[in-house]
């Protein structure tokens, strides 16, 4: 069974759309997903939603710890030091269910604000 954000990622990246739009998409499903556990009493939707944050984190994680010649090594770091951070954060919150989940959105809107910003912007 293939994870629905994957599912909905590999639907986007077979569009004409350029990876960082799709990225952005992602990330914009993301903060979607994480601001409407925010608001939800629902133990299940919040942990549904930290387990998609979690994964996202891994995948770009793993992508960006080797060194393929696509970023330079200074994007590369960023991206692990992000991801680790964004993980362990998720990991706190998956572990106390009253942690705020706002810095998780912050941390993808500010990635999505730096992705449009490459972009030229993506309505």
């Amino acid at each position: 069974m293939i994870h629905p954000a994957l599912r909905a990622y590999q639907t986007v990246t077979e569009s004409a759309l350029t990876g960082r739009e799709a990225e952005s998409i992602c990330f914009r499903m993301l903060i979607d997903e994480l601001e409407a556990a925010s608001q939800s009493s629902d133990l299940h939707v919040r942990n549904r939603a930290l387990n998609r944050h979690q994964r996202l984190w891994s995948m770009i994680m793993r992508a960006n710890i080797p060194d393929n010649g696509l970023a330079v090594e200074e994007d590369r770091k960023l991206f692990v030091r992000m991801a680790d951070q964004a993980q362990k954060y998720g990991i706190r919150a998956i572990l106390d269910s009253g942690l705020s989940l706002m810095p998780l959105i912050e941390i993808a809107e500010n990635v999505l604000a730096g992705l449009e910003t490459v972009s030229g912007g993506i309505e």
